[in-house]
């Protein structure tokens, strides 16, 4: 299957400054394919080989964005997950950490399993969050921005499952207080994208503190989203040509109404190659 993006979701990867894009998956039906997409388009002005190719996810630098640098934060996934991932789709995140225009921060090995034993040499682009204190969490992020700011004109922010965070940190924050890091975070990047869960569990029972935390975190940031692209499971079941559907709505700061409204189906290969398309083709 072809790794380069599906057209019809091109549209949407370009991000406005200083706006929210909010990925939301369910149960078997991930947001990771997409944001992988984000990545290689972000990405790979900078990191083109010397051969001057690009990375199969994108065509061109037709949108200008060519000083861009990243700051990827996962609470989900480790950062092996995601260079195999970008990979497949010839992206080499080690190369664009090594030209300071990526930066990996780990907020799940350190936060959810055993520390690994400490090295004397730390990697470039690589931060780990070594405690779950919510201030020590914005800093080291807010650090890891500062430092590619020096050498970028445009720092992008994805953090990856911020609810994984809520979670671990075992009811010592708030999603209200959650949110409010963000935003605050929000103000030194040039634009953000969150992924969440939103499994119906999540949003709709509200009886514990972490579940109308979540669901207010989630519902904060469809609110303050320009675009919220929504990947769920079909309504039939399985099927093995469809992976899910998409779909794709303005979020609350869409107040232009400038997102423009779909839905698709969408199928995702063993080798992250994916194919987006209409009901009925």
């Amino acid at each position: 299957m072809s790794s380069r993006t599906p057209h019809l979701i091109a549209p949407y990867l370009p991000l406005p400054p200083s706006t929210l894009t909010l990925l939301t998956s369910v149960l078997g039906a991930t947001t990771n394919w997409l944001l992988l997409r984000y990545l290689v388009h972000h990405l790979a002005p900078r990191i083109a080989g010397d051969d001057g190719e690009e990375p199969h996810g994108r065509e061109g630098g037709e949108d200008g964005e060519g000083d861009t640098a990243v700051v990827l934060v996962s609470f989900m996934r480790d950062y092996a997950f995601w260079k195999e991932g970008a990979a497949r789709l010839g992206l080499d995140l080690d190369l664009a950490a090594r030209k300071s225009t990526f930066t990996f921060v780990d907020g799940l090995t350190s936060l959810s399993l055993p520390a690994p034993p400490p090295t004397n040499k730390p990697t470039k682009g690589r931060r780990s969050l070594r405690s779950p204190k919510l201030e020590d969490v914005t800093r080291e992020i807010r650090a890891a921005v500062a430092e590619l700011r020096r050498e970028n004109g445009r720092v992008l922010l994805f953090i990856d499952q911020p609810d994984c965070y809520l979670a671990v940190a075992g009811g010592q924050i708030t999603g209200l207080a959650l949110n409010d890091a963000i935003l605050s975070l929000r103000e030194e990047v040039g634009a953000t994208i969150l992924t969440l869960s939103a499994d119906d569990p999540f949003i709709d029972n509200q009886s514990t503190n972490l579940e109308r935390s979540h669901a207010a975190f989630a519902l904060s940031a469809a609110h303050e989203a320009r675009a919220v692209l929504s990947c769920r499971m079909l309504d039939t079941g399985a099927a093995s040509d469809v992976s899910g559907v998409l779909r794709i709505t303005g979020g609350g700061a869409d107040e232009a109404g400038e997102v423009e409204a779909h839905e698709y189906l969408y199928y995702v290969g063993s080798d992250w190659g994916a194919k987006v398309f209409e009901r009925g083709q």
